[in-house]
């Protein structure tokens, strides 16, 4: 096995030609996340993105894109804007990542959001969740018909609530397609005041992260791009929804609405909207993302698994991951809670923030408002295990 790690804007177009043709073996692989584009578009952002590839005599059986911190350990590539992420690999290649990822020197690669992994040495998992897809393959009226049997209530009171929207706001007007700048930049605005009003960390105050909105939405290709929905009334914003393609799949990736519309719920009217016009443009699956329990259950089909753990290779990091994960899954009672919302909190903080100052910004105003992340040793070794990735 010849192991290699380099970054993306270091691939050669052969390279990029066996990814494509890796991903196109299994459907499990349609996501835009896992499109060798936006592994481009995150590599014109950041200098610490990998791809680590496994070739055999069969050719690429293995591609992983990665962060890579200075400690040696890493995470998804674009993380945590990267909500599906994992391996492209054959069944083979995925048994080689333990022993890939120590030949290049990698201790241990933390993920959430990897979509139904192959069993393979080293794979622990700490958590599952359902991700929402609505099927479009039969057309809109097809999964309309099923989610309003399923949920005559939901879809009535939506009808209501459109019908309040136009009433109180004035005319109506849904459009879906590529971003305009500015219906961008206010749902950015919008993204940023609710962070702000949760205590959740600002990830989209970064300089990469913005920026990697851009570029998604500067590329408006049916193979990968950006695509924007909004919902007007009275030829005022009142809520938009900015999205991935990639050919059939549409994941959505940042939604939000003004709250002064907040009377007639813009952001679930927009939600039967969109995946009317999504349709419309040949979408066939719509992923709305993790939350079995949330308001994704009216629109969701079926749910796929997605998965929070973490692959480790050897070494010190690779043991401390371990421990860590050991804590998680064990019979600790609060104190595992504990750990894995601190190991989450900071893990965020750090893969956003890509300079050390930002990073003990980040961490000391997460501690000061959620004091209980630190209050205890076994949350204290989750925050430095998570600063060490």
């Amino acid at each position: 096995m010849d192991v290699s790690l380099k970054h993306p804007g270091a691939l050669t177009p052969d390279e990029v030609s066996a990814w494509r043709v890796l991903r196109a073996s299994d459907d499990r692989y349609d996501s835009p996340f896992l499109a060798p584009e936006f592994a481009l578009a995150v590599g014109l952002l950041r200098t610490d993105a990998r791809i680590l590839q496994a070739r055999t005599a069969r050719g690429i059986e293995l591609i992983l894109p990665m962060q890579v911190s200075r400690s040696g350990l890493a995470r998804p590539l674009g993380a945590p804007m990267c909500d599906v992420n994992g391996p492209i690999a054959t069944r083979d290649g995925v048994a080689m990542l333990g022993c890939a990822l120590a030949k290049v020197g990698i201790g241990a690669y933390a993920f959430t959001g990897w979509a139904e992994p192959h069993v393979a040495r080293g794979v622990k998992l700490r958590s599952r969740e359902g991700s929402a897809v609505a099927d479009l393959r039969g057309g809109f009226a097809a999964w309309l018909e099923e989610q309003r049997d399923l949920y005559p209530r939901h879809f009535k009171k939506m009808r209501r609530l459109a019908r309040q929207g136009e009433k109180d706001f004035g005319a109506e007007t849904v459009t879906f397609g590529p971003a305009r700048a500015e219906d961008l930049a206010t749902l950015v605005a919008w993204k940023r005041d609710q962070f702000l009003a949760t205590r959740r960390h600002d990830v989209l105050g970064a300089k990469w992260t913005r920026g990697l909105l851009d570029v998604c939405a500067a590329q408006t290709g049916e193979s990968f791009g950006g695509v924007m929905a909004t919902l007007r009334y009275g030829g005022k914003l009142a809520a938009a929804e900015f999205g991935l393609r990639s050919g059939g799949t549409l994941h959505g990736w940042i939604a939000g609405y003004d709250p002064a519309f907040g009377s007639c719920s813009p952001g679930l009217v927009l939600e039967e909207k969109l995946l009317e016009q999504a349709a419309a443009a040949g979408i066939t699956q719509a992923v709305l993302g993790p939350g079995e329990g949330h308001y994704k259950k009216y629109y969701a089909s079926f749910f796929t698994p997605v998965d929070d753990g973490v692959v480790t290779a050897r070494g010190v990091r690779a043991m401390a991951a371990g421990l860590l994960h050991a804590t998680e899954r064990g019979p600790f009672g609060p104190a595992a809670r504990l750990a894995g919302r601190a190991r989450r909190r900071m893990d965020v903080i750090l893969a956003v923030e890509t300079r050390m100052r930002d990073q003990m910004r980040g961490l000391a105003r997460a501690i000061g408002e959620d004091p209980a992340l630190v209050c205890t040793s076994t949350a204290l070794a989750a925050a430095v295990q998570a600063s060490a990735i």
